[in-house]
């Protein structure tokens, strides 16, 4: 089985998709499948499908919600949806759901880094990237659940990009070329990650453009003066001072 949620909801099991047209049978599910093996009190579940503004019959609705959803979704998948008390309870596991499995790869991957393995660390946060196939929560209704999810998510999988660059940059140097139009897209998109524009600057002064690392230090310097008020992180400052004095371990695997 498969439960993914890195995107608009897919449900299949054993190669074959199964459909969950209704949106808040869909908020019911992904809600469940969100926090796989765990009991959700059933208020809980009614405040994520209903937004916070559940009707009077609430109770019985929800109820009538997991019967349906037990049904469109079949014996094998939907009697995995558990009567638990205060809720309900999905019975899935972490590499079912696409939003764990997520996790557990940039687990993977920082146990990875911490071990030297860059090679290793850069195939998790790759794979961990992979999984995404657009908006989290894409076609889910509950402002709730996106709410809870999406911010940290999407944060999560820059920090993954970055993680998975700067593995590959440690592996060899000589692929900062293959990452530097990467580099710039997300710097333009996210002015405000000073990881993202440190290995910019990196990339940038290993393929011999040193004058375009230091202009990359110039805007990043202008928008953390005009945007945030304060000076670049000593991260990007000493990186700076290291390309103005040719550094000769900037060309070296960190």
């Amino acid at each position: 089985m498969l439960i993914g949620l890195l995107g608009p909801l897919i449900v299949s099991n054993q190669g074959v998709e199964l459909r969950v047209p209704a949106g808040r049978q869909r908020s019911l599910l992904a809600a469940l499948a969100a926090r796989a093996d765990d009991v959700i009190a059933i208020d809980v579940l009614a405040d994520v499908v209903w937004d916070g503004s559940p009707p009077r019959s609430w109770r019985v609705t929800i109820r009538n919600y997991v019967r349906r959803l037990r049904e469109v979704l079949g014996h094998e998948v939907g009697g995995r949806i558990l009567t638990r008390s205060p809720g309900y309870l999905f019975r899935v596991g972490a590499d079912e759901v696409d939003m764990l499995r997520f996790a557990a790869l940039c687990k993977q991957g920082r146990l990875n880094a911490r071990a030297g393995d860059w090679q290793q660390a850069s195939a998790s946060f790759a794979a961990a990237d992979g999984l995404w196939r657009g908006v989290p929560f894409a076609d889910i209704p509950s402002q709730r659940l996106r709410d809870d999810y999406v911010p940290y998510l999407t944060e999560a999988r820059l920090s993954a990009i970055e993680a998975r660059i700067d593995a590959d940059l440690r592996v060899c140097p000589s692929r900062a070329a293959d990452v530097i139009v990467e580099l710039q897209q997300l710097t333009k998109h996210r002015p405000e990650r000073e990881q993202a524009k440190a290995l910019l600057m990196l990339a940038l002064y290993r393929c011999g453009r040193q004058g375009e690392a230091l202009a990359a230090y110039r805007d990043a310097w202008r928008y953390s003066t005009r945007e945030l008020g304060m000076e670049p992180g000593p991260q990007l400052a000493g990186l700076h001072q290291r390309i103005l004095d040719r550094d000769p371990r900037l060309l070296a695997v960190l």
